[in-house]
C-alpha cells in the first residue's frame, strides 16, 4: 500500500450536529476532509456550477439540497 502525502494551504474546522469536522485545501485546489476513524484524509469531489443557469438542483457534501432559484 502506497501512502500520498498531501500539503494543505488551509485547514477549515466546521461544527455540525454529529461533532467537529476538518476540511483541507490544498493549493491546486483540491478539498480534502478528515476522517477520524480511519485516521486519513479522504479527497471530496468539487465541481463549479455553471454561471448561465437560472435554477440549479445542487448536491452538497451531504446529499441533495433543495432547489435554488435566482430572482
Amino acid at each position: 500500500m502506497t501512502i500520498e502525502t498531501v500539503s494543505f494551504v488551509q485547514i477549515i474546522t466546521a461544527v455540525t450536529a454529529k461533532g467537529a469536522v476538518l476540511y483541507g485545501l490544498t493549493a491546486n485546489g483540491a478539498v480534502y476532509e478528515y476522517n477520524f476513524s480511519r485516521e486519513v484524509w479522504i479527497p471530496i469531489p468539487m465541481r463549479a456550477l455553471p454561471e448561465n443557469e437560472v435554477q440549479q438542483s445542487v448536491i452538497g457534501l451531504r446529499g441533495p439540497s433543495r432547489t435554488t432559484e435566482e430572482g
